[in-house]
């Protein structure tokens, strides 16, 4: 996926709504636009001022469109697998018990990351679930969760982008008191994670509105 592809694919499929909040959460502290009215700031400009971000991303991270992308998915892997319920196993002379839901869901749409050319289905698709489990996560405390709910009506995306930004460093279990994600720099893929992510947020609740999910 090109960075093309992905801001007409989802910045200009916003419902109206859906727009000026995300406008309103990425000007300012994501997004810097000089000499324009914000309110004069319509779906072709913002488009068009993604496009550039993306592109200051790939050049100051020496990284294209796909890898930015790939390390999105990465990292919300990363942080959601911390939460995850091991693998069931069985007994001596007992059968297998089912696998969580969560477990289940999450094992699958990771397959998702070893896909070659990423499309938007599959983009807003993985997006969905990882933060359906990271909202059941939050709202369980931030404690292992063995099921959740898929409805997009329970999505928060300022306790999303704030429970990201307290994430501690280390893979499965946080060590220390280094945050996991470095957000100092605009430019970095860690930062664009968190602008991919309210992107895709409110893609996937424009989606959910039309009823196209």
């Amino acid at each position: 996926m090109e960075i093309k592809e992905f801001v007409s694919g989802t910045i200009k499929a916003l419902d109206k709504q859906s727009f000026e909040k995300l406008k309103e959460k990425m000007i300012g502290e994501y997004l810097s636009i000089n000499f324009i009215d914000e309110n004069a700031i319509d779906t072709d400009v913002f488009a068009e001022k993604v496009y550039d971000y993306f592109e200051k991303v790939e050049l100051d991270s020496g990284n294209e469109f796909e890898k930015i992308c790939s390390t999105y998915m990465n990292n919300w892997k990363d942080v959601v697998e911390r939460y995850m319920p091991k693998e069931p196993s069985a007994k001596k002379g007992e059968p297998v018990p089912p696998m969580p839901r969560s477990l289940k869901y999450f094992k699958h749409t990771i397959e998702t990351i070893n896909s070659r050319n990423i499309t938007m289905k599959q983009l807003a698709e993985y997006s969905r679930i990882m933060m359906s489990l990271y909202m059941k996560i939050i709202k369980s405390g931030m404690k292992e969760v063995d099921n959740f709910d898929f409805s997009t009506d329970n999505f928060d995306l300022d306790k999303i982008l704030s429970s990201l930004k307290a994430e501690k460093a280390g893979t499965i279990i946080p060590i220390g008191k280094k945050n996991y994600f470095d957000i100092k720099e605009p430019y970095c893929t860690d930062t664009a994670t968190f602008v991919i992510t309210m992107i895709m947020f409110y893609f996937i609740r424009t989606k959910a509105i039309k009823g196209d999910d």
